[in-house]
């Protein structure tokens, strides 16, 4: 009768750690086939066949006084978009700075009449003007 009492315990607690132990393998399993694989590099979308840049007004702005650092990108996709982005000089007031975004403004719609349009001019890496034309 002891033995049965020693016998019972025994076998229930075997039987407990098997189980106990083939969950945990199972948990190994599970985790690694969710974890992503390191060698795998990730998908680049090419946006070159989407995106120009036209160098006559990219030139032409660059030209115009108290403006430096100009960067003109055009869009094809999403409906088309034209982003020009330009530093002025320390000593431009924001009346000038708002006359020269409207003058580039007029420009690009002449240019671009089908496309929205978004004008940045920043100072000293901040943004000073921005216009934003829309086209629906």
């Amino acid at each position: 009768m002891k033995k049965r009492h020693m016998l019972a315990p025994l076998s229930l607690s075997l039987l407990l750690l098997g189980a106990c132990n083939a969950d945990s393998k199972e948990e190994k399993v599970d985790k690694e086939q969710t974890e992503p694989a390191e060698d795998q590099a990730p998908v680049v979308v090419d946006k070159s066949d989407t995106t120009t840049s036209n160098d006559e007004l990219k030139d032409e702005f660059s030209k115009e006084e108290g403006v430096s650092d100009v960067s003109l990108i055009v869009t094809e996709d999403a409906g088309g978009f034209v982003l020009l982005d330009f530093e002025v000089t320390e000593d431009m007031k924001k009346e000038e700075a708002e006359k020269t975004v409207a003058r580039f403004k007029e420009r690009l719609e002449k240019e671009y009449p089908k496309q929205s349009i978004d004008i940045q001019a920043r100072k000293s890496g901040e943004t000073f003007v921005q216009e934003t034309k829309e086209v629906k």
